[in-house]
């Protein structure tokens, strides 16, 4: 049992890591990292690594600017080699409403620095020649936008913290909540009682579950995606870009001299099973070979599955739980808390040790939700 804790952080991910080591390097004096199984072993693990700056709130975009930065300083700043590669992001938009949308989220993206634009289906055609364009109406195109790999960035995370002095506690489930007067006053454990000052639920698809141990009701909606990977694949040219068909939610890029790709997002996943279901291979062919029919001759060589935290707004959760004084919540990603990892971290360590964010978070406010909550509109393949 630990007593006396200045921040324990539930769950172990991309979110709870950065957490930890930014609280550490910014000289937070006491760190306890809470994680069930291994860390980094559940969802992060399962991510297709995608860093993108193709957001549609300032916000986003500021959070994706910080963390490119600090993926391009990884190896310096954490002593890894973290993988990163820029190939570029490609949506494909198939309906009106779609390139009305996304030529809305250019002009904000062109405005905080980001190089997307709108490009042509015929650029397309020359960017990737074996997509088919034939019901392509635009594409939004960025360079700058690429992957890295979950594991080794959380693995740095987590060394680098612990180097710092956080104390990174494995297997070690959350089985309950102490409050008392709008506070959280200890974690209880699997392994103990762990008293402290600020807890944050950085728990991933879980985070409901935690959150409804001190009476907080959290919109996270685990979803189940697939991520099928081919055997050798010479019929196109490496590194193919990251191409997502908005209209099906397909997605595909170069993993080496192989393909990496996904049909999208299953239904609401109540379980938390991410078991790989082989029964949607079908659908998986069947929207690949229409858009790239090439992939007609590829050979699925491996498979895995994965759980998607998503909110109703398609945006993160981010602040202090509404009624608390220090239980903070860094959850509902969407997919995307590998990549707005770094930033997140960083914001959370600026919130709990100074009582300010560096950046306005509004737009992912934990009190945002209510009954006109606005439907999921950010359709991303990370």
């Amino acid at each position: 049992m630990a007593e006396g804790t200045y921040v324990v952080i539930i769950g172990g991910g991309a979110i709870g890591t950065s957490i930890a080591y930014h609280l550490a390097k910014a000289g937070c004096p006491d760190v306890v990292l809470l994680e069930q199984g291994l860390v980094g072993a559940a969802t992060t693990s399962k991510a297709a690594g995608g860093i993108r700056a193709q957001f549609a709130t300032e916000t986003e975009i500021w959070f994706s600017l910080r963390s490119i930065e600090f993926f391009g300083r990884f190896r310096e700043e954490m002593g890894a080699d973290c993988g990163y590669r820029h190939v570029g992001y490609l949506y494909l938009l198939t309906s009106p409403e779609l390139v009305a949308e996304h030529r809305r989220r250019i002009a904000l993206q062109n405005r905080l620095g980001v190089p997307s634009r709108l490009i042509s289906p015929e650029d397309v055609a020359q960017m990737v020649p074996e997509v088919r364009v034939d019901d392509v109406l635009a594409a939004a195109w960025c360079p700058t936008d690429g992957y890295a790999s979950p594991h080794e960035v959380v693995q740095a995370y987590v060394a680098q913290a612990r180097r710092r002095g956080v104390r990174v506690r494995e297997g070690v489930r959350v089985t309950g909540l102490e409050v008392a007067d709008g506070r959280v006053r200890a974690v209880l454990t699997s392994e103990g009682r762990f008293e402290s000052r600020h807890v944050v639920n950085a728990a991933g698809p879980w985070a409901g579950e935690v959150g409804a141990m001190a009476g907080v009701e959290i919109p996270v909606m685990p979803r189940r995606r697939h991520i099928f990977v081919t055997d050798s694949f010479p019929w196109v040219r490496h590194p193919t870009p990251l191409v997502a068909d908005l209209g099906s939610g397909f997605y595909f890029r170069s993993d080496q001299d192989r393909i990496l790709m996904s049909p999208g997002d299953e239904g609401v996943v109540p379980d938390f099973e991410a078991a790989v279901d082989w029964s949607i291979l079908p659908e998986l062919v069947e929207k690949a070979v229409r858009r790239v029919p090439v992939l007609e001759r590829a050979t699925i060589k491996t498979a895995w599955a994965g759980l998607r935290p998503l909110t109703p707004d398609g945006r993160a959760i981010l602040g202090r739980a509404p009624g608390f004084e220090n239980f903070w919540l860094a959850v509902g990603f969407c997919g995307h808390g590998f990549q707005h990892s770094p930033a997140a971290g960083l914001v959370m360590a600026d919130l709990i040790l100074k009582g300010t964010a560096p950046v306005d978070l509004s737009v992912l406010s934990p009190g945002r939700f209510g009954p006109r909550t606005a439907p999921n509109r950010e359709v991303a393949p990370d």
